[in-house]
Order: C-alpha cells, then structure tokens, then sequence
C-alpha cells in the first residue's frame, strides 16, 4: 500500500508539477479565485477560447508553438495575476517530460528557391555566336539602306538630265502660251477739287451716306455692281471720278450719278 502510494505521488509530481499542481490547473484555480470567466480572460488577452482551454488542460500540442506558447501562457498568467516566470519554468519542464521541445528560433536554415531563373552558365562560344549573328543582321540593314538610296538618287539625276525632244525639222515650235491675265475688279475712285456734299450708295443699299467730300480726301469703292452718286449742280465741274484707274467725264445734265461695270466705258475722257 504504502509502495502504491509512493508512486502516485512519484507520477503525480512528474505530471502535475509538484505539490500544486500542473500548470494549467494552477492558471485555472488561479482564474476561479479571481472570478473571471475564460470568456473574459479571452476578452482581455485576445487569446482565442480553443486555446485558453488548451493551456488549462495542458495541451500545448494544439497552441501555435514557438514563441507564441510562451507569449499566450504569459499574458493567461498575467490576467489572472499569476506569476508569469513560474508559469514559464512550469511550462518548459512539462515541454521536456513530454519531448515537445520548447525552442523558439525561426527556422533560419536556407531554401532552395522554386522560381526558375535559367542556367546562367553559358559557353563564351555560344556568345560569341549570337555577337557575330547580330552585327552581320546590322550590316546588312545599313548596307540595304545605302543601296536604296543610291538607286533612288540616281533615278532622280537622270529624270532632271533628259532633255526635251526638239521639234522635228520643218515643223514649227509652237510658242508656249500666254496666260490671260487675272479678269479686273470694280474699283472706283472718288475725289474733288475742293469741298462739296456728296451723298453715295453702293447697289442696292437702302441706306445713303452724306458729308463733305474733301479735296485732300480722295475715296475708294469696290461695289458688287453699281455705285450712286448725288450732287448739286454747282459741284458737278468739281468732281472727279475714275474706275480701275480710267477717269471718267461727269455728266453734267444730271446730279445724280449711277456708275455701273456695263456703261462706265460711255463716260471715259
């Protein structure tokens, strides 16, 4: 009896941690004496439940590993005021009995990369190679270039060196022929030898200019088709016209004065 009760204490100190327990009942008796809930340590530490209750049952085989075990049994042990370095030899000596480990470096050995980056090595034959390919494909462009252009130079200097055909001999050469010259405008040109009133309109328009018509003023017309002029008959000797340069004679058995492009050639001088 007494041997039975020698190793259950033996095996119970292997798997509780001692005389208190194992590390997950002592945060769990821990959190009762505070009266918090598991929710409300979850709520505090952001810890999910799943693993809250992984820690209490001592299950660390379903926490992350590494550094994230120690990192979620000190923010339990520090929820429910329990002291965190305990909690962490506690956890270290059940890691050893049960050969889980407690190691929490990042793997830093190197991996071989997946992404394909080709055979870098290549023979210097197979450089020198491509070289010559390509500087005799340049070479060959300039050359094709230079030959164009000569044969299209050379189309163009015996195109500008062929003579005209001359005449055949007692056939007479045509004289090139003369352009007719631009037809002339309906230009009108008003002036006087000294200050008269002078009333004008140009076509149909409904609207008549008066003023003094200077002698140091001359005016110039340009109408569609016919200019008016109005004038007194003691101003009539006073009043020179011309059209496209031509000067006309003013009529002097009337004061009003209608110059159109079919009868100024009537009033020429």
């Amino acid at each position: 009896m007494t041997s039975k009760t020698s190793e259950q204490t033996s095996d119970g100190e292997s798997r509780d941690g001692g005389a208190g327990g194992s590390l997950g009942q002592q945060l769990r008796r821990a959190r009762e004496a505070l009266g918090v809930s598991l929710r409300e340590v979850s709520e505090q530490t952001r810890i999910t439940m799943r693993h809250l209750e992984a820690i209490e049952a001592d299950e660390y085989k379903h926490l992350p590993g590494g550094i994230f075990n120690k990192s979620f049994i000190k923010s339990y042990a520090r929820a429910v005021r329990f002291d965190e370095q305990l909690a962490l030899d506690l956890y270290a000596r059940t890691a050893r009995e049960r050969g889980e480990g407690t190691t929490d470096e990042v793997l830093t050995s190197p991996q071989r990369s997946r992404i394909y980056i080709g055979d870098t090595a290549r023979s210097p034959l197979v450089t020198y190679v491509l070289s010559a390919v390509i500087v005799g494909i340049l070479i060959l462009l300039v050359y094709a270039g230079l030959h164009y252009y000569r044969r299209t130079d050379g189309q163009q200097a015996a195109a500008q060196a062929t003579p005209t055909p001359a005449p055949a001999q007692g056939q007479a050469q045509q004289p090139t022929p003369t352009p007719a010259p631009a037809a002339q405008g309906f230009r009108i040109q008003v002036k006087s030898t000294r200050p008269f009133w002078l009333t004008s309109w140009q076509d149909d328009e409904k609207k008549k200019r008066g003023r003094f018509l200077k002698s140091d003023a001359p005016e110039e017309f340009e109408p569609a088709s016919a200019l008016n002029l109005h004038y007194d008959t003691t101003s009539a000797d006073a009043l020179q016209v011309t059209v496209n340069g031509q000067a006309l004679k003013t009529p002097a058995d009337t004061t009003k004065w209608t110059i159109t492009k079919d009868n100024y050639r009537q009033f020429a001088q």
